[in-house]
């Protein structure tokens, strides 16, 4: 007897992002497993939900493509489908979607947000009681867990871990991100025409197309297209500024074959506790001692060590932790 999952976003997949990538890689994990079966109901994966109306909405720092608004109908067939209703982001679908009380979820928050959003989503949330367990991706979304449910279980944000990468053999400097205040591509531009760089490779993965003569930069590439950027530089800046609760980025840079450089956010240094090389935040000074004083006999080392810390985030190992839960509700 096989256990039916639905996993379930407020988040297009139109707009490719974190929380997106995590479902995905959920889906495909359970896809490969005959004790599972498995769906997903959002925008981006169901024709009829792709005519859904989507909302753009400015929130933490970011603004975020949501559907407040589902197919009824459709929604109602998915949850009379489903043994447990696995819940990416749940403040939209609790407030705007009606979840139905009779049914076992699984609440999994990825966000960091301001104290006074979570003080009001803690009284909000006391209008709703669900049969549910709370999970969250890292030590900074854990306050916001922690609205919902009195307890919660950390299981960070997951990867494929890569067993046959090496350190890049090609020298480049590597920023992904959003055109965000701040993701700083500004720190991005002003390093390319910096003195000290300026026979440095810059490549950009971005969503809106940038003029530049010395940033080669790429539109919103697919997974493999990804792939295939990461392997023209060995240096991966991340140089976001606030509002970040994780940092998959840094995962998926590491684990293609490039050391990670971030700012001195708690969020990054949590992901890469015994490894993490920073700089200080807002700081672009800082930013070019720390890349001057890396020896290019080094890099690979450093990368090696961070390579051997992303491998706690390996996507077998904490579905493990998922699935004691879908099968313990």
């Amino acid at each position: 007897m096989s256990t039916n999952v639905l996993l379930l976003t407020p988040y297009s997949f139109k707009k490719y992002g974190g929380v997106q990538s995590q479902v995905n890689l959920i889906e495909e994990y359970l896809d490969t497993h005959e004790e599972f079966k498995v769906k997903v109901f959002a925008h981006g994966k169901h024709k009829k939900l792709d005519k859904s109306l989507i909302f753009n909405i400015p929130f933490n720092s970011s603004v975020s493509s949501v559907m407040l608004f589902p197919n009824r109908e459709l929604f109602k067939q998915y949850l009379s489908w489903a043994d447990v209703v696995h819940v990416h982001e749940p403040f939209v679908p609790i407030l705007f979607w009606r979840l139905p009380k009779n049914i076992k979820y699984v609440f999994t928050h990825h966000a960091a947000l301001h104290p006074y959003v979570l003080f009001l989503l803690k009284i909000l949330y006391k209008l709703f009681s669900f049969n549910s367990s709370s999970t969250h991706v890292s030590k900074d979304s854990m306050n916001n867990a922690l609205t919902l449910n009195n307890k919660s279980q950390l299981i960070p944000n997951m990867i494929k871990i890569n067993k046959d990468v090496s350190f890049s053999e090609e020298k480049g400097y590597l920023f992904i991100g959003r055109q965000e205040k701040r993701k700083n591509f500004e720190y991005f531009k002003l390093l390319s025409d910096h003195k000290n760089f300026k026979n440095s490779k810059f490549i950009a993965i971005t969503n809106k197309l940038i003029y530049s003569k010395i940033i080669e930069v790429y539109i919103n590439p697919s997974e493999n297209q990804k792939k295939d950027i990461f392997k023209l530089t060995n240096i991966y800046l991340a140089l976001n500024t606030k509002s970040e609760s994780f940092g998959i980025t840094i995962l998926e840079a590491v684990n293609n074959g490039n050391l990670a450089i971030t700012s001195n956010l708690n969020a990054f240094k949590n992901v890469l506790v015994e490894s993490h090389i920073v700089f200080k935040n807002k700081d672009f000074d800082s930013l070019i001692e720390v890349l001057s004083n890396l020896t290019h006999s080094k890099l690979a080392e450093l990368w090696k060590n961070q390579y051997e810390e992303i491998k706690k985030y390996d996507l077998d190992k904490n579905m493990k932790e998922f699935i004691s839960i879908y099968t313990n509700l």
